[in-house]
């Protein structure tokens, strides 16, 4: 009986439980990402459907990924999961930036090109491709342009990676050579707030380096006063063209990671774009 008593109990629980988390969560999502039904007919009312409806659709994309709870709530994901936490705080960024506003685009995310190209996220928009590489970092960040390796300090410890402006560079190439260079391509490349931009090049117009508390308002103005040079139409078949190399195969997956390993255990950093790499 006392047995049956806790079950019981348990079970409410985990039901209260339940309750409270889908509470919180519609209360704590990010005001510019929730809108009430009767504000979205207003937010929206000089926007075509077919702009409104793929808005909409991103924000329910951001709204149910699995990493939300933890973007709420201030979980970590653990350092495992610290690169792919990093990139879906970039996705709902640009996601929630884009809210109202009258310009179509789609986002492709975890692009494998052949084995030794791995792109974070490439967002089409009607002012262009923006590719973005995110660094979700803690400490001092120091780096140059032409440096092959870029620093991190922490108090007693530092640490080098990949210069991620050639990095960029060399995932644009592979792009390019798939969706063609009759566009204008930017290179942004997000680092976390945890960090700090000590010594870092300075922008330029095809090239953004920042911290991802001030990703929505840099991008803003950058679109904002850009030219639109993609109609929804270019930019839904650009997207189709590339989609075929969003979340490839594990097994392309692991053969890069494979490939990253190597290279870095024999002291050396991956190739980024290799012509005898590239699927054609």
């Amino acid at each position: 009986m006392l047995q049956l008593i806790l079950g019981f109990f348990v079970i409410l629980i985990i039901i209260a439980a339940v309750r409270f988390l889908d509470t919180a969560i519609s209360k704590n999502i990010p005001r510019q990402s929730r809108f009430e039904d009767d504000e979205e007919d207003e937010i929206f009312a000089d926007i075509p459907d077919k702009t409104k409806n793929n808005q909409k659709f991103y924000k329910s994309l951001a709204r149910s990924n699995r990493f939300i709870l933890n973007d709420l709530f201030n979980i970590h994901p653990g350092n495992s999961k610290l690169g792919e936490y990093g990139e879906f705080l970039t996705f709902k960024e640009i996601v929630n930036l884009s809210q109202g506003l009258d310009f179509y685009y789609k986002i492709l995310g975890n692009i494998y090109i052949g084995v030794k190209t791995e792109i974070d996220m490439v967002w089409i928009h009607e002012t262009g491709i923006y590719v973005f590489e995110s660094k979700n970092y803690s400490g001092w960040i120091f780096g140059n342009l032409n440096s092959k390796n870029w620093c991190k300090t922490m108090p007693r410890k530092k640490e080098f990676f990949y210069n991620p402006v050639k990095q960029n560079e060399g995932h644009i190439k592979a792009i390019q050579r798939i969706l063609g260079n009759n566009y204008p391509y930017y290179s942004i490349i997000v680092f976390s707030e945890r960090c700090e931009l000590k010594d870092v090049p300075e922008n330029s117009s095809d090239r953004i380096i920042l911290k991802r508390n001030s990703l929505s308002t840099v991008i803003r103005r950058k679109i904002n006063s850009s030219q639109r040079v993609l109609s929804p139409e270019q930019i839904d078949a650009l997207y189709n063209r590339l989609s075929s190399f969003n979340n490839n195969s594990v097994y392309i997956q692991q053969k890069h990671n494979d490939y990253v390993k190597m290279r870095q255990e024999q002291g050396r950093k991956p190739t980024l774009v290799d012509d005898d790499d590239l699927p054609f």
